[in-house]
């Protein structure tokens, strides 16, 4: 994308405000143009030092830059762009206004094709939340992709990227529409489910690598599909009122013993 696709001035920049407004609420704008607005500093030194691609270097008219934020503006390689302040506010939902927003590229990523895999794959999750807390875990306890599958929520969502804290840029993230696409890596993996009423006591369960764990939506659990797939269903134990855990709670248990375990 050309950088003379930045307007500098208000008046010229309305259109492309509009673009990338859209980007933040609208995950079909976001991918028609390949791009997301990016916002915290864990998450721009992130998105710089895995070598995402940036757009662009926003910020707002009349700002004093940090050293920080020059030093974003001179590693991007890209323009730096000024908005007015009233502009640049709508790009953030943010009460402090952050010193700067990159506009970063959306790349293709994969599944890497390793011998210890561990894969997490997330049926239909809704929340963008509960899925930036997932990347952000297991990249914390040593998986090596993401995937979601069939109409969930978007990994480039405003709500996702800052939940995630940086590990967005470090962990691969793959949407799939439907877990036939996934098969060949579950062919290569022990295929483990997580169900309240899993036949497996987590603790008593083999866990080890190459492993893929499976995690549903939040209300409605496990497509019929998946659970079919599983090679083992394992339940969490519990001892309070509570029968079931939120997903990220759940992922975060699982994810920790099979780490405990390698």
């Amino acid at each position: 994308m050309s950088s003379a696709f930045y307007a500098r001035t208000v008046e010229k920049a309305t259109d492309e405000l509009q673009l990338l407004e859209a980007t933040r609420t609208n995950r079909q704008k976001r991918t028609a143009q390949g791009r997301f607005v990016v916002e915290g500093v864990r998450n721009i030194d992130a998105a710089l030092a895995h070598d995402w691609p940036v757009h662009a270097v926003l910020s707002p008219i009349g700002a004093r830059l940090s050293a920080w934020a020059q030093a974003v503006v001179e590693r991007s390689g890209a323009e730096h762009v000024g908005l007015a302040p009233e502009l640049f506010d709508r790009l953030t939902d943010r009460d402090d206004r952050p010193e700067l927003l990159l506009v970063a590229g959306i790349p293709e990523r994969r599944i890497p094709e390793r011998d210890d895999l561990v894969l997490v794959v997330l049926d239909r999750i809704q929340s963008p939340g509960n899925l930036g807390t997932i990347i952000r875990t297991s990249d914390a306890l040593g998986a090596h992709a993401v995937a979601t599958v069939g109409h969930a929520a978007h990994a480039y969502d405003p709500q996702c990227v800052r939940a995630s804290t940086g590990s967005l840029f470090v962990l691969p993230v793959v949407a799939v529409d439907a877990p036939a696409e996934l098969e060949p890596v579950l062919a290569r993996t022990t295929v483990v489910a997580t169900d309240e009423d899993g036949e497996v006591d987590l603790r008593e369960a083999d866990l080890r690598a190459p492993c893929t764990v499976l995690l549903g939506n939040e209300s409605a659990g496990l497509s019929r599909t998946l659970r079919e797939r599983a090679d083992v269903t394992v339940r969490i134990p519990m001892r309070g009122s509570a029968s079931s855990l939120n997903v990220a709670a759940a992922h975060a248990i699982v994810l920790h013993e099979l780490a405990r375990r390698d």
